[in-house]
This record gives structure tokens, sequence and C-alpha cells, in this order.
């Protein structure tokens, strides 16, 4: 029988909380109370006190603690001490699902927590604040955490509030079911792989070949999020080798566009022994948003309408020599065996001849910003092909093969 952590403060929440434990029991499961309260006594008793949660942060006495340091410290207590609480039940097999019902601060609490458990384990977060208007990334980070709309305010039990919170519980178990009933393939090298819808073809070619090869893929798109999952998997042990295939946050991170990373991105891999396989996939436009906004001195460049809402702006030689000089900088740190392909007729769909984004002096501004720069560490390796040809996806999983060769 899965068990199912609900999560809330029990000071303020007791009914709605109790109405969560009836109805996941009432769907065969079996519940787990923590309280994440910090001010007046619990109405309903809890299976985990508060005081137990704080104890795992190292706090004695949360009154006392409340009363000397203030409710914002005394919240980053809570959240460091349910988000220790919810890994060590994880590890411990005892839990199989999380569902937590709060406002702003409960929301902020239980997510961040949840942000702490892996990819795939179960995660609901009823919220007054998974709306529209709201910034998701804070609360959800890198993490699959479902957020549902409460509507309502979360102070009762009403004709909106009743649905809702069933609708929470069916989702957390449903998940909870659904992972015991599925199996994670192993043993498989795993490759991981970078992809954005101008580089979709490459990618998807690539990882045609290695899946028939006895490769389990992983494609995570640029968005960062991606990139980030990647990182952490491979400080885990749990990714054999990378291919860099769409570099396109590197092209937000110099050009202040969307979707751009932070210096440290692929920090882990770099510092890693695993192989790694990079190509400038669209880091040759700009992302921005719709045309119409854009500045005066952006809307002269060459640009392609990627979605309503997204531009890609041609980026010019100087620009294109800076994107590759960082890649080869970021080779430059590499422990393991490592290779920047360049596929010389173009870096995405635009960006080949006779399309609106191609234009052949940027393209080789990237070129000579890579050998330029590049160690005797990293190999460079040119290609006369665009990077969506089947000449350049034959040559990536060529050059994987020869460094992964007796790995497997």
């Amino acid at each position: 029988m899965a068990v199912i952590a609900v999560i809330a403060t029990l000071d303020t929440k007791g009914a709605e909380a109790a109405f969560l434990k009836q109805t996941i029991e009432k769907m065969g499961c079996s519940v787990l109370l923590i309280d994440s309260g910090m001010g007046a006594a619990p109405t309903i008793t809890p299976d985990l006190a508060r005081d137990a949660v704080f104890a795992e942060a190292g706090v004695s006495d949360c009154r006392a603690y409340l009363a000397e340091q203030g409710k914002a410290a005394t919240q980053d207590k809570m959240r460091e001490g349910l988000q220790k609480t919810l890994r060590r039940l994880h590890n411990e097999g005892r839990i199989q699902g999380i569902l937590s019902v709060g406002g702003a601060q409960g929301t902020a609490i239980s997510t961040a927590a949840m942000q702490g458990l892996p990819i795939g384990f179960p995660k609901v977060m009823v919220s007054t604040v998974a709306c529209g208007s709201a910034q998701f990334d804070d609360y959800v980070g890198n993490r699959d955490i479902a957020m549902i709309p409460s509507i309502a305010d979360i102070c009762g039990l009403n004709s909106i509030t009743i649905p809702v919170f069933a609708s929470g519980c069916g989702a957390v178990v449903g998940m909870a079911q659904a992972q015991a009933s599925v199996q994670v393939p192993k043993g498989k090298p795993v490759v991981a792989l970078t992809m954005a819808g101008v580089t979709t073809p490459c990618v998807m070619g690539v990882k045609q070949q290695l899946d028939a090869e006895g490769y389990e893929t992983i494609v995570c798109h640029t968005n960062v999020i991606g990139s980030e999952v990647v990182d952490e998997l491979a400080q885990e042990g749990k990714i054999q080798a990378v291919l860099d295939i769409t570099t396109h946050e590197w092209g937000g991170f110099l050009f202040d566009g969307l979707m751009k990373c932070g210096p440290e991105r692929f920090s882990h891999i770099y510092n890693s022994e695993i192989p790694l396989i990079s190509l400038p996939g669209c880091i040759d436009v700009m992302l921005k948003g719709p045309y119409k906004d854009l500045p005066a001195a952006l809307q002269s460049r060459a640009h392609y309408a990627h979605t309503p809402f997204h531009t890609h702006l041609r980026t010019t030689e100087a620009e294109m020599y800076a994107a590759g000089k960082l890649i080869a900088e970021k080779h430059n740190l590499c422990r393991g065996k490592n290779a920047i392909i360049i596929p010389q007729g173009g870096y995405s769909m635009q960006n080949r001849v006779g399309h609106v984004l191609y234009d052949a002096q940027a393209n080789a501004g990237f070129e000579k910003g890579v050998r330029n720069t590049a160690a005797e560490t990293v190999e460079c390796i040119t290609t006369p092909a665009h990077i969506n040809d089947p000449a350049c996806i034959d040559l990536i999983v060529q050059v994987l093969n020869r460094y992964m060769k007796g790995t497997f």
C-alpha cells in the first residue's frame, strides 16, 4: 500500500488536511500527515509533529526560535527541516508520494522541500499562487512538481475547494500507482543530448542511431532547466556521455537572450571525465520576444519568427567569434575526451544556404573563435554539412562511439 505524505500548516489548515487524509485513504493509500505550521498549536494530530521537523534543522524549540529569530528565519529552518525529513523518508522507502496545500508561505516551504526529491517521485502542490500571474520557477525549480490552482483561498471546505482538493488527492494517488507499475531501464550507457526546435532533425537522427546501438538517450530541451538536470545527473554518475548539440543557452548568456543560462552551466560535466561533444546548434541566433516589441537596432537584423512570442535574430561575425571563444574556453576545462564539431553548412534550420538567417561570414566567426582559443586537449572537427544533415548526424555518432569504445 502506497504511503502519501500530506504536508500542511495544521494550525490553520487542519480541516483541509483531514479531508485530504480521508480522501486518500478512501482511494486505497495510507497517509503520513506532517505538520509544517509555525504558529498556534495544531488543530488535528499529525503523524509527524513540527518539533520533529524543526529538529532535523537543528532547532530544539521552535516557539523559542520564532520569538528570538523572527518569522523569516523560522521559515528557513522549516524549509531545511522539511527537506531533510522528506529525503530521509524517501531514502527509507517510507513514502511513495507527496501532497501539500498552502498559500504563498506554505507553497514556498513545501515546494522547496519537494525540490530535494528525485525526478519521477510524485509531487503535487495545491496552491493559491498557482495562477497565470505567478512566476513558477521559484516554486518548481528543475523538478516535476505538479501545481494545481486552488481557485478559492485555502480557508475551509466548500463547493469549490472540495473538488479541487479531491483532484489533488487523485493526482498524487494516481502518480504513486503509476510509478509502481513501470520499470525504469537499467544497464545501458546513458547519453544526454540537448535539443531545440531548430536542431530537432539532428538530435532525433543521432538519438535513433544511438538507441539502435544499445544506448539509453535522454533528450533535454535547452530551456536552462534541461541542462541543469543533465549536469546534476552527471554529478551523480548517472550519465556516461553528453552531446551538447544545442548550445543555445550560451548564446542567451552572451547576448542577453531568452532562456539564458548562468556561467556555471555544465560545470560538473566539464569537471568530470565523461566524454563531451559540443556543436554550435542554435547559438547563431539571439532569442528575443515578439518582433514588434524589439528596439529599432535589433529590428534591422535578419530575423525569423519562431513563434508568436519568440524571434530569432541573426548574430554578427564578432558575436559568433565570442561564442566560439566561450565554448572553447569551457572545453579547455574538460578532464575527459571532448570535441567541438563545427558544421560549416549552418547551425540551425534557418541558417542554411538560401534561408533567411544564413550568413557564411558570421558562421565563420564561430570557427575562428574556437580555433584561436581551444587547447590541444580539445578535438576540433569540421564538416561541410549543415547541422541537420545526415552527414553531420553520422559524424557525431562516429566520434561518440570512438570515445565510448571499450566502455560497454
